[in-house]
């Protein structure tokens, strides 16, 4: 379904929440402004708040006259936070494959989005926020997994669902990689020799078909994103956390 009314998708590219909504715009091949906001304090524009009074990405600006980003239009529809922006994408497009048309499906969607937030979300935070080592995060990982269909994506065929929570588990899978993280050195290495064992089969899985989905891989900077999260001021590591 084409649309007419200009949208305007404000982001930036170390967010998981902005990755979330890049993947739904690029499922739905949306045509859109993007603009990116540097987020670092002291540097965010003022006028942003206007888009977002929060001050907050992502954030879209919907309909309206055509204008410069940076001059948001008052009679622009003005939207924000990420799982609201993929159902106003899924509504825009319903071709796009994001809702499920079948009502038990979309609400097995929903549903996944949000047990997903106290497995996934809750490891992560504790991995890369505040440097827990493996063993504490591994159940919360194991708890995600038990919300996977068998087989196929988030919920069998792909969806919303997908488009959420493949940001966190790509940069789960590649910052680790790095050892990015306030976790001691070493721990990231352990981490995904945990995820290669044989009880995270089907992890393993899911995360394949998601860094094999064209609109994960293509939205995934790695190089800003190593960059950006290398000195992210609430993931440094301090020179205390050394390894075993």
């Amino acid at each position: 379904m084409p649309q007419d009314k200009q949208l305007t998708y404000y982001t930036s590219p170390y967010s998981p929440y902005c990755h979330r909504v890049h993947i739904a715009l690029e499922e739905a091949k949306v045509k859109y402004n993007k603009f990116e906001i540097d987020l670092r304090p002291g540097h965010k524009p003022s006028w942003f708040t206007k888009v977002n009074p929060l001050g907050m990405v992502p954030a879209f600006t919907y309909g309206g006259p055509n204008v410069a980003p940076e001059q948001p239009s008052p009679k622009a529809l003005k939207l924000a936070e990420s799982v609201v922006l993929i159902e106003f994408i899924a509504d825009l497009y319903p071709d796009a494959d994001l809702r499920p048309e079948d009502p038990e499906l979309c609400a097995r969607a929903r549903l996944f989005i949000t047990l997903s937030h106290d497995t996934l979300h809750h490891a992560f935070r504790g991995f890369f926020f505040r440097g827990e080592r493996i063993e504490s995060i591994l159940p919360s990982l194991e708890a995600f997994q038990a919300l996977l269909a068998p087989s196929g994506f988030a919920i069998g065929p792909w969806s919303m669902a997908d488009a959420v929570v493949a940001p966190m588990i790509v940069r789960f899978m590649r910052l680790a990689t790095y050892e990015i993280g306030k976790y001691p050195m070493g721990e990231g290495k352990r981490l995904l020799k945990a995820l290669s064992e044989p009880r995270f089969a089907r992890f393993m899985r899911y995360y394949q078909s998601l860094w094999e989905r064209p609109s994960v891989r293509t939205t995934w900077d790695e190089p800003t994103n190593v960059k950006m999260w290398r000195i992210h001021p609430n993931v440094t590591r301090s020179s205390s956390a050394t390894g075993h």
